[in-house]
């Protein structure tokens, strides 16, 4: 179908091409064709045997450069936690990889990060000239995982990529209970203008208390019984094993942490014990380099 068959807001439901290599311990590739807008990608995962933890991670490249990166089961989280359907091989083996902001209360702000592939023709927006899906297969995963790949589109605005949702995977220790703080995480760059939310999992123990300090300033300070709380009278579903930071929570598009020309900001949290924490930022940026 050529971009100017579908009609101005249309979607389309589209398969994408096949990944070549798709076996255990290899990494597969799936190359996604430019030109129209990708709302999300829903990746069904039918093999015989196949769990989520049989891809070790999950990576999507926008002129090279990964924007998004986490495992198969974190994704799976991040779903849930936004109310989506947990996969299952059986009932849902399908796992949503989303570009746009789910489920908030003003649908066209909502879609402002909704990946744009299209020839720039109006603006000085930057251009996605290839895009691919990568996703590196356990060693000994099934020979057959099913994996079979589709996407939601609409036509190209022709601005160019404009705001991109950035999905940074990083991880950091601490050595046991107490209060510890990070500062060395993305903020404040092209690619991360602005924290949409912050998925926290730590490896063992717990996450008593959180709090946000941006130029000196605490912007966010909450029990994690009182975080949970807040949400679930929200929009969202508390997952086990994780910490969300979502000031998105209440469905309010705007509600975002502004980190342009920020000269501090850090997270502070009170730790029941030993953990590694593996923090799973979205941000608001553009395309970067």
């Amino acid at each position: 179908m050529a971009q100017r068959q579908i009609a101005a807001n249309e979607r389309i439901d589209v398969r994408m091409p096949d990944a070549p290599n798709v076996g255990a311990g290899n990494t597969a590739v799936f190359k996604l064709p430019t030109a129209r807008r990708f709302h999300e990608l829903q990746l069904v995962v039918s093999g015989t045997g196949v769990d989520l933890g049989d891809l070790e991670e999950i990576r999507v490249i926008a002129n090279e450069k990964i924007t998004h990166r986490y495992t198969g089961a974190e994704r799976d989280s991040m779903n849930q936690f936004d109310g989506r359907t947990a996969w299952n091989l059986s009932t849902n083996p399908t796992l949503v990889i989303p570009f746009e902001r789910y489920g908030m209360e003003n649908s066209i702000a909502a879609q402002e990060t909704a990946l744009d592939t299209g020839p720039v023709v109006e603006g000085n927006g930057r251009e996605i000239k290839a895009l691919s899906l990568e996703i590196d297969l356990k060693s000994d995963a099934p020979g057959d995982l099913g994996l079979k790949l589709y996407a939601t589109q609409s036509m190209s605005l022709g601005r160019g990529a404009g705001t991109v949702m950035h999905i940074d995977r990083s991880v950091r220790d601490a050595a046991g209970a107490g209060e510890y703080q990070f500062s060395d995480l993305p903020y404040g760059g092209v690619t991360s203008q602005a924290l949409n939310r912050v998925f926290i999992k730590p490896s063992a123990n717990d996450i008593s208390l959180m709090k946000i300090d941006r130029d000196t300033y605490t912007i966010f300070e909450r029990t994690k019984a009182l975080n949970e709380s807040i949400q679930k009278d929200g929009v969202r579903v508390p997952q086990s094993g994780y910490l969300v930071i979502d000031r998105t929570e209440k469905g309010f598009v705007g509600n975002r942490i502004d980190l342009r020309g920020v000269r501090d900001y850090r997270y502070k949290f009170t730790l029941t014990g030993a953990a590694t924490l593996t923090f799973l930022s979205e941000y608001l940026g553009g395309l970067g380099d």
